[in-house]
């Protein structure tokens, strides 16, 4: 795949993971590669070299040894929202009149101009606390992804969210995913910087001025990208991020991270001995946890084909996410 650039390829790896798991049919996994490759002889190359998935999917793929999970394997009740006991296919566990929180819809602006489709909840209280910029997935800014950001209020921080295609109408016109893929990866790494960074700088005048940064999938690979790129954040959570082809640039972070991966997700979790150098070398506090017994996308409480999402383990995630912002933006 050296014809494409590094988000064009991880999209088509995740349709890819979708098709040998047995969620699309092969001519679906044709259709959405030629349209984020922009080739329908390239799509045709890499179809035809995936092979054909195994009998119950993904389940026989090798894996790595995890560590172990935070001590205690019951879930505690907290009094901030966490992932729901089963998949909630609307996506909605904080409804937007929820008492404890208030949802708006700011205008952020990025360099040029455009508007971000930006989308916040702040706690209901007059104090100024500190915010968190949550990164979508590949599907951009969907109800679950609005419902995280909702979830980040009740626990006492300013939750906001961009979409990343806003200026090709963001998911809310591009609703197949392979059309929105298309959008996003046309975009270079230092462009969707600049969002990230005007996003932030929005932030810091709406807290108390300390910001972090969480993300899944393909967010989770741009929250390591915004901490290569040297972005103003005191603390940041990525779920299963790729690693970027810069990511030694990492080792010029201030922030303090804890990075979230699951065991299954072996083409991602491969890669946290070098993450973990890399953070090393940076003198931050951080802390690398891989989720036992989950795939890609354990937190995404809307996948509930393929039994992707795994409740007791999202909440795990959900908590020491809470609680590592809590030590460190507090």
């Amino acid at each position: 795949m050296g014809e494409l650039n590094e988000t064009q390829r991880y999209f088509i790896d995740e349709h890819i993971e979708d098709y040998m798991d047995g969620l699309i049919s092969r001519r679906e996994l044709l259709r959405r590669v030629t349209l984020i490759s922009g080739s329908a002889a390239l799509a045709g190359a890499i179809v035809a070299a995936c092979g054909t998935p195994a009998p119950g999917g993904a389940g026989g793929a090798a894996t790595q040894s995890a560590a172990p999970p935070a001590a205690g394997t019951a879930f505690v009740p907290q009094a901030y929202a966490t992932p729901p006991a089963a998949p909630v296919p609307d996506g909605v566990t904080v409804k937007e009149s929820d008492p404890r929180i208030a949802v708006s819809k700011p205008d952020v602006k990025g360099s040029d101009g455009a508007s971000l489709m930006a989308y916040m909840a702040k706690p209901n209280t007059s104090a100024r606390v500190p915010g968190i910029v949550v990164v979508h997935e590949n599907r951009g800014q969907t109800e679950h992804i609005r419902d995280v950001v909702r979830r980040v209020a009740t626990a006492g921080f300013i939750g906001v969210n961009i979409d990343l295609a806003a200026r090709d109408g963001g998911a809310a016109k591009l609703t197949d995913q392979a059309a929105y893929n298309a959008a996003l990866a046309k975009r270079t790494t230092d462009e969707k910087n600049s969002d990230h960074k005007a996003t932030i700088a929005f932030l810091k005048g709406q807290s108390s001025g300390s910001v972090g940064v969480t993300g899944f999938c393909f967010g989770g690979g741009e929250v390591w990208s915004m901490l290569a790129g040297g972005a103003d954040v005191k603390a940041a959570v990525p779920f299963y991020g790729p690693q970027p082809t810069n990511y030694a640039d990492i080792a010029k972070t201030k922030g303090a991270v804890f990075a979230v991966y699951a065991e299954l997700d072996v083409s991602i979790t491969t890669t946290t001995q070098q993450m973990g150098e890399v953070l090393k070398a940076a003198g931050v506090p951080y802390k690398i946890t891989i989720y036992p017994g989950v795939n890609h996308a354990f937190h995404n409480d809307t996948n509930a084909v393929g039994d992707r999402y795994n409740a007791e383990q999202a909440r795990l995630a959900w908590v020491a996410t809470v609680e590592w912002f809590r030590k460190y933006l507090l």
